[in-house]
């Protein structure tokens, strides 16, 4: 959870701001709250909202800048509308503008829900709404509306470590690192930094004590060592640079790296592979936290990174993900894929299915266009329709994630059984032939070509829970964008203009 105040005019142009985002249909007035006699009229113009909160805020004439505008964000989909807004009106309250005229408006054009909040900095007896610290403020308000207590969750983070075994004192960095916090060395402390605010220390010393006791466990070693050879020869290795998403395809700020063997040693083992590098250049190292033996260890002490970058192409078993164990059937009969380990797995994060689908329909000239663009296979049995997922290698029921309505719009284009209100399969007027021709063919290199049954990931598997309709594109806005990370292309080449 995210919160963030924005910048401060006399105009109060947030308020166009977020009504244009309301007419556009990429946003929803929520709340809207402490406006007198606007309170009880059918219908409210921007012009009438910027007025009023002018006309409050001129009780004030030393304040040039009366606007306030402020943004709470969760990641991706965690909190609906409702939800948000609650969490807004509670943090108004506790930031001091509960009394003051706001407006609360929903976004959901972006990747992640969010609500903006306007309001003046005013306060009804014509003064200026204390503004003291108001960033570090703003995210403490928001930490005691989520229940959460920083210095006690920093607390535990240091017992973790302390339990851990480490050779170094930038492995010990690198655990705290990568928890969210900042770090900093003064005199003989490492003092942890979050939220803008100072959490925690641990003793040098201490960390040092623990280093100079360090021995390698040389059977955990070999044991990590013969389960990097052997996941080597079933998943990619290879690292690959992960970048923040930008608009238009572009690539913002590395994030870090990962590899399908990563990915897979984490989930199945709690092995984490931390690899070192930057500029989107291979790595340079890598480090290895072994969460269940509580140890840290050099990468290279494990497994040498040259191999692990070289990719081992040839006998590669080839994998396929699913959801639903009773969707391996399906998957067999329409592809006839065999020599394939078959793996039941938690639903894939990050992955935006129902968006993209939905964008397909809308935003591409054809189904082709936009399944070649997500990378996405649609394939299709007398029962109905599946997603086929090549980047993630992930297989499921296209039911599982869309609504009815929206599985219903694909299912007429392919001639398969719609489905009703209740969730079953409704009668066809004419029938369809068990193998249907696909709209595109799948690639046989990427199609995961059969288990043996004794290799599934996790028994615990987690349902698909229908996501409200949004936009797939992330709106070109200056307060989004930059709430998020991103930051417009400068160049001169750039003509888009932002919209405000």
């Amino acid at each position: 959870m995210t919160v963030k105040i924005l910048s401060s005019t006399s105009t109060f142009k947030g308020v166009s701001y977020n009504t244009n985002k309301m007419q556009s249909g990429k946003g929803e007035l929520m709340k809207f709250k402490n406006f007198g006699y606007l309170q009880s009229a059918q219908k409210v113009t921007p012009a009438e909202m910027k007025t009023f909160l002018k006309v409050h805020s001129n009780r004030n004439s030393r304040v040039q800048n009366k606007q306030f505008h402020a943004m709470i964000s969760c990641k991706e989909r965690e909190y609906n509308k409702k939800e948000l807004t609650k969490m807004a009106e509670e943090w108004l309250e506790k930031m001091g503008y509960g009394n003051n005229p706001y407006l609360i408006v929903f976004h959901g054009d972006t990747k992640n829900n969010h609500v903006h909040m306007v309001s003046s900095r005013i306060g009804k007896d014509g003064k200026k709404i204390n503004d003291s610290m108001e960033r570090i403020r703003a995210q403490k308000c928001m930490l005691e509306i989520m229940e959460r207590n920083p210095a006690q969750e920093c607390r535990k983070i240091l017992d973790q470590l302390k339990s851990f075994s480490f050779s170094t004192l930038n492995q010990a960095k690198l655990y705290l690192e990568t928890r969210g916090y900042n770090l900093q060395e003064k005199e003989d402390q490492l003092l942890l930094y979050k939220f803008g605010l100072l959490q925690g220390e641990l003793s040098l010393k201490e960390i040092k004590h623990k280093t100079n006791a360090y021995t390698i466990d040389k059977a955990r070693k070999m044991q990590l060592h013969a389960l990097f050879e052997k996941y080597r020869k079933v998943y990619c290795s290879t690292p690959v640079p992960i970048f923040e998403p930008l608009k238009g395809n572009r690539l913002g700020k590395q994030k870090g790296y990962r590899s399908e063997m990563a990915d897979f040693l984490k989930e199945k083992f709690g092995i984490e592979l931390l690899f070192h590098g930057k500029g989107g250049k291979t790595p340079y190292g890598y480090t290895v936290i072994d969460h269940p033996r509580k140890i840290i260890f050099k990468g290279g002490e494990i497994y040498p990174l040259k191999n692990l970058n070289q990719e081992e192409t040839r006998d590669k078993v080839k994998v396929i993900n699913f959801l639903f164990p009773s969707d391996i059937p399906a998957y067999k009969s329409i592809t006839g894929a065999s020599d394939t380990l078959f793996r039941i797995k938690r639903f894939p994060e990050n992955t935006a299915y129902r968006l993209k689908l939905l964008s397909i329909l809308e935003d591409y000239p054809n189904l082709q266009t936009g399944l070649k663009e997500f990378k996405l296979h649609l394939l299709v049995n007398e029962k109905g329709l599946f997603l086929l997922d090549t980047q993630e290698r992930f297989f499921i029921r296209l039911e599982a994630i869309l609504q009815n309505k929206e599985y219903n719009r694909f299912a007429r284009l392919w001639e398969v059984p719609l489905r009703n209100g209740t969730g079953q399969a409704a009668n066809l007027e004419s029938g369809s032939d068990s193998r249907l021709q696909l709209p595109i063919q799948v690639d046989s290199e990427n199609v995961l070509p059969h288990a043996s049954g004794n290799e599934y990931a996790e028994p615990d598997r987690e349902t698909v829970a229908p996501l409200p309709a949004f936009n797939l594109d992330i709106h070109q806005d200056v307060d989004d964008e930059a709430m998020h990370g991103r930051r417009r292309n400068k160049d001169k080449g750039n003509k888009k203009r932002s919209i405000r």
